[in-house]
């Protein structure tokens, strides 16, 4: 029996204490863990967006100035003329920049293309209608509206106005 006692001890004493790493050094640890990990984030995020730096900035600039482009429609107007359909909209530059008008279009139709309707620039508190010289235009102006029945009363008439920067103008009207 003392054997076995001595045995016991023997292993006991051998064996690794059953305690886990101190408080103190578990959050240590965890800090150099934490610190390493951020610097390696900071380094990437650093390398990335000086890759795209270039390309956000010519893109923030180029919004800043579409941003001052703003414009009104004033007023469309639909008929009918020699049994061909015709809408008349007339656009006011609101902004503080000058624009170009590049596309119309009238309930999801496109209206124009750059042979029937060049662009039609816009200064600043000007009021234009949308019928650029060399366009086809109505005999009181307008765009003609090919294919279209004509817009009963009371229909509903949504118009589409887009500028050479990107702004883009909804506007519904009741014919």
């Amino acid at each position: 029996m003392s054997l076995v006692k001595w045995a016991r001890k023997t292993v006991d004493r051998n064996r690794r204490s059953r305690k886990a790493i101190s408080t103190i050094m578990a959050n240590l640890t965890m800090l150099i863990i934490v610190v390493s990990l951020s610097s390696l984030l900071f380094v990437w995020a650093v390398s990335s967006f000086g890759a795209y730096q270039g390309g956000a900035g010519y893109w923030f600039s180029s919004r800043s100035v579409a941003n001052q482009e703003r414009m009104s429609v004033e007023g469309a107007y639909f008929y009918q003329n020699g049994g061909l359909n015709y809408a008349l909209v007339y656009v006011r530059n609101v902004g503080t920049i000058p624009f170009t008008i590049v596309s119309v279009y009238i309930n999801s139709t496109l209206y124009n293309s750059p042979a029937t309707f060049p662009a039609l620039q816009v200064n600043v508190s000007q009021v234009a209608p949308i019928c650029p010289p060399g366009g086809i235009c109505g005999p009181n102006g307008g765009i003609l509206r090919f294919g279209q029945s004509a817009p009963g009363s009371g229909d509903t008439q949504t118009i589409t106005i887009a500028t050479q920067r990107g702004t883009v103008l909804t506007t519904t009207w009741v014919s």
